[in-house]
């Protein structure tokens, strides 16, 4: 510290002479009790040289200073003098003129230069935040990557369903309209099978011959007698019913015809046109067969 042209320093109590003092060396001590009283403390606490030369010092040679841990600012170590010397445990001394070759005087800073260290310091702040928030996302991601992997590992193996392209999609219908064709022929064959098969709608029906307008001409059955009942007709029971027989050779033919349309209504009846076609066929079947019987 400089005050009045001569250069001062910071002594514990104990350390300056300890054996009795000298008229010069009271005379330093009371130039520096009357530096102390017209000090300008913010302005010492506005100068970083001097603010570290002073907390050197207090952690050197006072055992209850205690810094704080997170940073202390440059008023809290001022003030942590200003207590050492009130107490008496520290003593500021006025040093001699040949002690120190140069005078010591540390100019206080300019606003420019205060203000150009302060945005270096926050600079170098904002880098070294940087660097760490970097490193905590990195190492962030390579947490969630190893959970992830253990969670991949320890789950169960999954079928995927095939998906199918368009190339397999146009190769399955292409297949299904063939096999659509195919059927379709299929059914047509067998329609025309049952049709052939089937006796002639004209067989047994009466010809009439030419027929002539009414009146004009005759019939075949103009002439014949009238239908009347008859006393002498054989049989008097009104309830007997008289039918055609036939021979065993012609009822067994007729009971094969039946069971062979029977099984074309099985193959084919129920492809054609489901249970209705099934029972209309085999409906048809009997109807045949019995008129081949003679009922």
């Amino acid at each position: 510290m400089r005050y009045e042209g001569h250069r001062f320093l910071l002594y514990r109590r104990w350390n300056y002479a300890p054996h009795g003092r000298t008229e010069e060396q009271q005379e330093a001590i009371d130039a520096g009790q009357a530096l102390f009283k017209a000090a300008n403390l913010e302005h010492w606490a506005s100068q970083p040289e001097l603010v570290e030369r002073i907390q050197i010092f207090l952690r050197n040679a006072v055992p209850s200073y205690c810094p704080s841990p997170f940073g202390t600012s440059p008023r809290d170590v001022i003030k942590a003098l200003c207590w050492e010397v009130r107490n008496g445990a520290v003593v500021i001394v006025r040093a001699k003129a040949a002690y120190i070759a140069h005078d010591g005087f540390v100019p206080a800073l300019t606003e420019d230069e205060r203000y150009r260290r302060k945005m270096a310091d926050m600079a170098e702040r904002g880098a070294i935040f940087e660097a760490r928030t970097k490193a905590y996302r990195e190492e962030l991601a390579e947490y969630h990557q190893q959970v992830e992997d253990a969670e991949r590992a320890a789950r169960p193996p999954q079928v995927f369903r095939h998906i199918e392209t368009i190339a397999e999609a146009a190769a399955r219908n292409r297949a299904a309209w063939a096999a659509r064709d195919a059927l379709a022929a299929l059914a047509s064959t067998a329609a025309s099978a049952v049709a052939t098969s089937l006796p002639s709608m004209d067989k047994g029906v009466f010809e009439l011959g030419n027929v002539s307008e009414v009146g004009t001409g005759t019939t075949p059955l103009s002439d014949a007698a009238p239908f009347k009942y008859s006393p002498s007709e054989s049989g008097s029971d009104l309830l007997s019913i008289a039918a055609r027989g036939v021979s065993e050779s012609h009822e067994a033919e007729c009971h094969s015809e039946y069971e062979i349309e029977m099984q074309q209504c099985d193959a084919l009846a129920f492809h054609m046109g489901g249970a209705r076609m099934m029972t209309l066929c085999k409906q048809n079947a009997f109807d045949r067969y019995q008129q081949c019987r003679g009922y």
